[in-house]
């Protein structure tokens, strides 16, 4: 029986009814704690008595809470009262299945749609969650045309072909019972009763942007019977008239194959070749590049670990970062950089999709195992065009004749590539020859790049004991100042204990070596963050880009700096460019892009860099806080609170993050909550580390300008590290005040507000 308006499950009451499906009823409803809109799916009266659906309910909303996910129906509750419910956001717009109607999708729009899909259900795999069932009635497109994937319920257990055959079934019905799929939309393993995996989803992604383009499913026939013979039996083939971008219809191709062999092997590598016809990854590189580059060109892979224990990966990192560094500076070849071709770390890639996404002609791969003392390496250079292998070897040798291998591959590669250099211009320059040293460093290397707070707490202890088995090793010494400079910048230490441990560590490594980028850059970031010295900070951010023109970080920087002064705007956006153009896939660099933009009052351009970042990476945290203060910015709350509320949920209520969400809760008119993270802050510094300037941004998005300014004087007395970038959106209340500009003065500090 249908649910009247005015009915209460739980905390929730029934608005209106939304729609209805086989496995349930949909009704729009009030969250009466949180006074917000929600969808409520209510499992069928007829099904409410059986277990197995019962189970088939619940293992829906577990699946869907299990993931979090820009192009994934978010889940908030699960209940019974009465009858079984789910609550999960309510969207505003229209099925897939139901735009198809009015018949096939505009080209460009397909891609783009099919890449929001592709990243959906990577973000599933990668749980281990397999979908089962896409088809265009599960995929709702919103206002603002953002993919969502619904229904992710069906059971683990397949049914026959003879059960899926009988009787008359429409190309979009769910067979009746617990079948493992939608005829039409089924993989040939799903029909034939065979376990299916993340590469039937693939087949079904398939057949789906077949329909968008031609307007008809890819295996239309009169019964289901006839609809199961031409998914084995006959290959689909889109209308030759469409007029198709060069290789959609390949993709197409490659996910209807009838072997999961055939088809894309993981969500990923489609979206990444789905990246390479929309050009949302490489949307950077593009503005800023002019004709294809002629020059040869390489992507080194992270090495696979084939080592029986598998703790070698921080070493086969290293080792492709090693060989990366000897080719950087080998004039006439251009190496992709490091976060773009780490993309790529862990999974089996095609060749060709790699070459487009990094836009590269040659591609090394290799592996890594060890036994006791003994190490096998394995390198390979391949061809992207065509997908042939240029050269391959294997280097059996000690363990400590590591440092003569990555020599060996590197002259290797320019032997294979004809490059007409002297022999030690591939030589890799060696910061130590202390052999347990390199490998502390490559450890803490490793774990930094995770920068969680337990990581850094790892490099920074691997890091010592590098430097305590090679003083004259630099590289560490820089390492430890990183270390310190980032747990100060997110307030994981106190600043001024952050910066006296970062600048010690600088010292020493530039009195063993003054010529390290990296060290040039930390160096930046120390004036930036805890001097509040912009002009400082460039001059060492513009020496590191002197010294290491390759560093995609190091231009990202600069162009941040640069910020600073009203009249660098176009010096600012130059060097974020060139960061965009040498590593386009870096996600650090888009968000550095999105915060600039934000700071310069372009808020709605911020959002859009930061949603192609959390589409890729709905996790990433500089993008979730970025994007935080530039809805905050456009009045948009509900979305501000939702992505920072996803930081401090991912951080354990980090201080840094709770600030963040507190004062955009305040900023919200949701004072009460606001209040309760200002208590929670106040509470905590008690017993560890928290940092004054997240209670000031609270207080003042509260409307409490003296008591937020009286904070504000302890956090500078204190040296916290955000108040030399009074740009940022977290500032914006304190900003409307006359004090805030006479407190900038008093720092000696640029107003760092363009858009005036």
């Amino acid at each position: 029986m249908p649910l009247k308006p005015g009915t209460q499950l739980g905390a929730y009451s029934i608005v209106s009814a939304i729609g209805a499906g086989g496995m349930g009823e949909v009704y729009a409803a009030e969250d009466t704690r949180l006074d917000r809109r929600v969808a409520i799916k209510v499992l069928p009266e007829q099904f409410a008595g059986d277990p197995s659906f019962q189970a088939r309910f619940e293992r829906e909303a577990k699946a869907l809470a299990a993931l979090s996910h820009p192009n994934i129906l978010a889940v908030y509750d699960f209940g019974h009262a009465g009858v079984y419910y789910t609550v999960t956001e309510l969207l505003e717009g229209r099925t897939l299945g139901s735009l198809l109607t009015s018949g096939p999708i505009a080209t460009r729009k397909t891609v783009d749609y099919a890449l929001q899909i592709a990243r959906g259900l990577a973000a599933a795999h990668d749980k281990g969650i397999v979908h089962r069932d896409i088809k265009p009635d599960n995929i709702f497109i919103t206002a603002d045309d953002r993919v969502k994937l619904l229904d992710f319920g069906l059971a683990t257990v397949t049914a026959s072909v003879d059960a899926i055959a009988t009787g008359e079934t429409r190309a979009r019905d769910t067979a009746p019972g617990t079948i493992l799929g939608t005829v039409g939309y089924m993989a040939p393993e799903q029909l034939r009763g065979r376990d299916a995996d993340h590469r039937s989803d693939l087949f079904s992604v398939g057949a789906v942007v077949f329909e968008m383009l031609s307007g008809r499913p890819p295996f239309a026939a009169d019964s289901g019977a006839d609809t199961v013979s031409a998914i084995l039996t006959r290959d689909a083939e889109l209308p030759a008239a469409l007029a198709l971008p060069p290789g959609l219809g390949r993709i197409v191709r490659r996910c209807l194959e009838k072997y999961p062999s055939a088809r894309f092997q993981s969500a990923h590598d489609l979206a990444f070749a789905i990246e390479s016809l929309s050009g949302v990854a490489l949307e950077a590189a593009a503005k800023f590049t002019g004709p294809a580059d002629e020059r040869r060109s390489i992507a080194v892979l992270p090495f696979t670990d084939l080592s029986p224990a598998k703790d070698q990966d921080y070493f086969c990192v290293g080792m492709a970062e090693e060989i990366m560094t000897a080719l950087t500076g080998i004039a006439g070849l251009r190496v992709a950089a490091r976060s773009s071709a780490f993309r790529f770390k862990g999974g089996d890639h095609e060749l060709r999709i790699v070459g487009q996404a990094l836009d590269v002609k040659t591609v090394l791969e290799g592996s890594v195992r060890t036994a006791g003392q003994r190490l096998r390496v394995t390198a390979q250079l391949n061809q992207v065009e065509g997908g042939y292998q240029l050269w391959s070897r294997r280097y059996d040798r000690e363990l400590a004749d590591v440092f003569a291998i990555q020599d060996e591959i590197a002259a290797d590669i320019v032997a294979a590539l004809r490059l007409e250099l002297a022999e030690s211009a591939t030589r890799i320059v060696r910061h130590t020859h202390n052999q347990e040293a390199y490998h502390l460093y490559l450890r803490g290397r490793y774990h930094w790049y995770s920068r969680t707070k337990d990581a850094l707490a790892k490099a920074r202890a691997q890091y010592e004991q590098a430097v305590a088995k090679d003083p004259a090793y630099a590289l560490p010494y820089v390492g430890i100042a990183d270390v310190f400079t980032i747990q100060g910048i997110y307030g994981y230490v106190p600043e001024g204990d952050a910066t006296r441990h970062a600048r010690a560590a600088l010292d020493k490594a530039f009195a063993i070596n003054d010529r390290l980028a990296d060290a040039h850059r930390t160096k930046g970031f120390l004036s930036l963050f805890y001097d509040w010295d912009v002009e400082a900070a460039r001059r060492a951010f513009e020496r590191s880009v002197e010294l290491d023109p390759s560093s995609a970080l190091s231009h990202s920087w600069l162009g941040f700096c640069l910020a600073a002064w009203r009249d660098q705007q176009a010096a600012s956006l130059a060097a974020i460019a060139k960061a965009q153009e040498l590593d386009p896939l870096n996600l650090y660099g888009s968000c550095i892009s999105a915060f600039v933009s934000d700071m310069w009052g372009r808020s709605d351009e911020a959002v859009r860099e930061c949603r192609k970042v959390l589409d890729v990476d709905g996790n990433y945290l500089l993008g979730l806080y970025v994007i935080g203060g530039a809805y905050s910015r456009l009045g948009r709350h509900d979305e501000a609170v939702a992505a920072l509320e996803r930081s401090v949920a991912l951080t354990a209520r980090a201080p840094f993050y709770l600030g963040w969400l507190g004062w955009a809760l305040g900023r919200a008119g949701r004072h009460d909550e606001a209040r309760a993270c200002l208590r929670e802050l106040e509470q905590r510094s008690s017993g560890e580390h928290v940092g004054p300037l997240y209670r000031s941004i609270i207080a003042s998005a509260l409307g409490e300008l003296d008591r937020a300014f009286e904070i504000l004087g302890d956090a500078t007395r204190q040296r916290n590290c955000w108040i030399g970038i009074p740009g940022m959106a977290i500032f914006d209340d304190l900003r409307r005040d006359p004090r805030f500009n006479q407190h900038l003065k008093a720092i000696r500090n640029p107003e760092w507000d363009p858009r005036k």
